[in-house]
């Protein structure tokens, strides 16, 4: 019995001491997931706020008074005259772009 003790309690030691070290492993491998959740959250959550921003900024800068305005001062345009303004008839036939269904 004494000659199978030793190998046997070394054998219980082992297992112990490995299935601890698995536990180890697994537990930081969990904490290491969750900061990189938790700054992934984050990101997302500065893309939507910047996402938000520049739909607000698109907006501001497609309207007409905004577009009139440079087109006035900046580039001198101006409102056409009835007499500038020609009409073309358009007799070729209109195609698809793109892939025709």
């Amino acid at each position: 019995m004494k000659g199978r003790f030793l190998p046997l309690w070394c054998v219980a030691v082992f297992a112990t001491a490995a299935a601890f070290v698995v536990h180890l492993s697994i537990r930081f491998e969990t904490v290491r997931l969750g900061y990189e959740v938790s700054e992934e959250r984050g990101r997302q959550r500065d893309l939507l706020q910047d996402r938000r921003l520049l739909s607000i900024e698109a907006a501001t800068l497609r309207q007409s008074g905004r577009i009139e305005t440079i087109a006035r001062g900046t580039l001198g345009m101006e409102v056409p005259k009835p007499t500038r303004i020609v009409t073309m008839k358009e007799n070729r036939k209109r195609t698809a772009a793109g892939r025709v269904r």
